[in-house]
């Protein structure tokens, strides 16, 4: 390229490169904003399943629960607390989520699965488990004996039967004798 020996037209050109670059910086900040202002929830729940990062969580109703999230959806998340507990949250009932590891996360995740919470809860239950439910702070413990959309029923250890209706449902506990059940 022939050098430009003008110093009018050396200036207009380093004007006009240094409007571009101011520019295409105003464009880039307003962009982390722009993602910073639409980061959702489950948009961070999926960013940290696919990091595999170890997280608190703590629900609304100030329990803190330990692990690493797995799965994530919008009617809730799987978090792996050990190798033989694993716990379903209702995402509605997440107050605030803090990761052990220092990741730079933008919330804009993208859920492989678009379940309900239900669905979520049928899709890990089987008759015979033995689970802990949470309902308001309150909890139960049983063996799952029969679950539909709207109801799971529980033989609890007295041999008495506990119906929890599975949208009053915040947290599910399940043990798995050995290792986690990956579906």
């Amino acid at each position: 390229m022939d050098t430009i020996s003008d110093p009018a037209i050396r200036q207009f050109l380093d004007a006009a490169r240094a409007s571009d670059s101011a520019r295409s910086r105003a464009g880039f900040g307003a962009l982390h904003r722009h993602r910073a202002d639409d980061a959702t929830l489950l948009g961070l729940l999926t960013n940290l399943a696919e990091c595999g990062a170890c997280v608190t969580i703590r629900t609304k109703t100030g329990i803190d629960r330990r692990g690493t999230i797995i799965a994530a959806g919008p009617g809730g998340v799987v978090i792996a607390r050990n190798r033989t507990t694993e716990a379903l949250l209702r995402t509605s009932a997440i107050a605030s989520v803090r990761s052990a590891t220092p990741l730079r996360l933008d919330g804009d995740g993208i859920p492989a699965t678009s379940t309900s919470w239900p669905t979520l809860l049928a899709s890990h239950l089987e008759v015979g488990d033995e689970l802990t439910i949470t309902i308001s702070g309150e909890q139960a413990t049983g063996r799952v004996r029969s679950m539909s959309r709207s109801l799971l029923i529980l033989e609890t250890p007295d041999s008495g039967v506990f119906y929890a209706v599975v949208d009053a449902i915040d947290e599910v506990s399940i043990s798995v004798p050995g290792s986690i059940r990956h579906d």
